[in-house]
């Protein structure tokens, strides 16, 4: 004996679910858009500070991020990479990064996008103890 689906008989035979996906897909494809695709202004900044060497004080890194947001603001963006290393020695480390950025935007907002800007900021410090280095450096 069959067991009857109710979803299967109300389905013509000829369509499937991957037809109707497909169908979903052109209709999307097809249908006009009056608007261009628009994002919010996205700010990035990565710092890398690396410390490898002999010192048996820890390393200062330090790193200042300023951002500043004004207006509304689509589709622009601002990045930000800095990277400092020091390998070998056996006094104390410092490093310092400053970093700034600054969007503004306009009084007219021509995609309709509202929100605020988006902040990614990325920040990594290593300070590792080489005790070779005491070796080459008495």
């Amino acid at each position: 004996m069959k067991i009857k689906h109710p979803i299967r008989e109300a389905i013509p035979a000829g369509i499937t679910s991957l037809s109707l996906l497909a169908m979903a897909t052109l209709s999307t494809l097809l249908w006009p858009s009056n608007r261009p695709v628009a994002a919010q202004c996205v700010i990035t900044d990565v710092a890398v500070q690396t410390a490898i060497t002999g010192s048996q004080k820890p390393a200062k890194q330090s790193n200042q991020v300023t951002i500043e947001r004004r207006g509304a603001c689509n589709g622009t963006s601002s990045v930000s990479v800095g990277q400092q290393v020091q390998v070998g020695g056996t006094g104390q480390v410092v490093q310092q990064r400053q970093s700034q950025h600054r969007i503004e935007g306009t009084s007219r907002n021509e995609t309709g996008v509202q929100g605020p800007t988006v902040a990614i900021p990325v920040q990594v410090q290593v300070d590792v103890y080489n005790a070779a280095d005491r070796l080459q450096h008495p």
